[in-house]
C-alpha cells in the first residue's frame, strides 16, 4: 500500500514537472513576426525538417505578403502558436518529428489577406516528410494534385516544399 502510494505521489510530481517545463522541452522559440519560424524541438529523436514555400494567388501565380498564423501539435498535446510573416510571399518553417511511424506534428496555418477567402488548413509532419490534408480540395476545389508537398530528404533533414494557393473572395 505505502509503494503505491509512493508512485502516485511521484507520477504527479513529475507530470506537474514536465507541465511546468513545456515551453522548454517543445519548442526552441521566441521569434515574432519573422520570415523564418524555428520550432525545432530541443529534444528530437527523428531528423529535422524545413518547409519552404511560396504564398500565392490561385489564378496568377503573383506572390502575395502577409502573416501567416501557425499553430502545432505535437503528438496531440500542447497546442502552440506562432506569427510568421510571409514577404514577397516566400515562408520558411524548421521543425523536427519524431522517428515513429505516426504522425508527429500536426500543423495548422491560418491565412487571412483581404480580398481573398480566409485559409484553415493543416500540414502534417511524419518520418517520410510533410503531407496535406483533403482541406486543400475544399477551400480550393481547382487545386491540382501536383501541388502536393514534394519531400526530398537529404543526410539528417528533410526539405519540404508546398506553395498555399490563395482563392479571391467572390
Amino acid at each position: 500500500m505505502e509503494r503505491r502510494l509512493f508512485v502516485k505521489k511521484t507520477s504527479l510530481l513529475t507530470s506537474g514537472i514536465l507541465v511546468l517545463s513545456t515551453n522548454s522541452l517543445l519548442a526552441t522559440t521566441d521569434q515574432k513576426n519573422v520570415t523564418n519560424l524555428n520550432i525545432v524541438p530541443v529534444l528530437a529523436t527523428g531528423k529535422n525538417m524545413i518547409i519552404k514555400g511560396l504564398i500565392l494567388d490561385a489564378k496568377t501565380n503573383l506572390p502575395i505578403n502577409t502573416d501567416i498564423k501557425v499553430s502545432t501539435k505535437r503528438n496531440r498535446f500542447y497546442a502552440k502558436n506562432h506569427l510568421l510573416t510571409a514577404l514577397n510571399g516566400v515562408y520558411s518553417i524548421h521543425t523536427g518529428f519524431s522517428s515513429s511511424e505516426k504522425v508527429s506534428e500536426k500543423m495548422n496555418f491560418k491565412i487571412d489577406v483581404e480580398g481573398y477567402k480566409p485559409y484553415n488548413g493543416n500540414l502534417y509532419i511524419t518520418k517520410s516528410g510533410c503531407n496535406i490534408h483533403s482541406d486543400q480540395w475544399q477551400y480550393n476545389p481547382d487545386f491540382k494534385s501536383e501541388n502536393r508537398p514534394t519531400n526530398n530528404e537529404h543526410e539528417n533533414t528533410f526539405v519540404s516544399t508546398f506553395n498555399f494557393y490563395l482563392v479571391k473572395a467572390s
